[in-house]
């Protein structure tokens, strides 16, 4: 993710159009990590964990890139719950973890 899609993620605004569609779900877990660290759910330590992973996901072992799908998609549920439209991130979550399990079952 460059720097700008990092910022913009910040600022929880909609997918750069030159993000690639394989890192759609990271960025929506990115905005969950930086909504959390803002309203002190998560620390400055995690965070910057969360988004180093998050920041180079094609490089981030499965069982940490399922880890932040499963953290993502239980926030986005929970907004979802409280009227925030988030059908969307749920979709391409969801699919991406299920994608992965996919793979794990493959790999064996």
């Amino acid at each position: 993710m460059t720097e700008q899609q990092i910022a913009a993620a910040w600022n929880e605004q909609p997918f750069p159009l030159d993000l690639p569609e394989s890192e759609q779900a990271a960025y929506i877990a990115l905005t969950v990590t930086y909504r959390h660290y803002r309203e002190n759910v998560l620390t400055r330590e995690q965070a910057q964990t969360f988004k180093a992973q998050l920041a180079d996901w094609a490089h981030c072992p499965p069982m940490e890139r399922a880890a932040q799908l499963q953290y993502a998609l239980a926030n986005e549920w929970e907004r979802g719950r409280n009227g925030a439209d988030v059908w969307e991130n749920l979709r391409i979550l969801f699919i991406e973890y299920g994608m992965l399990m996919h793979q794990r079952c493959i790999d064996g």
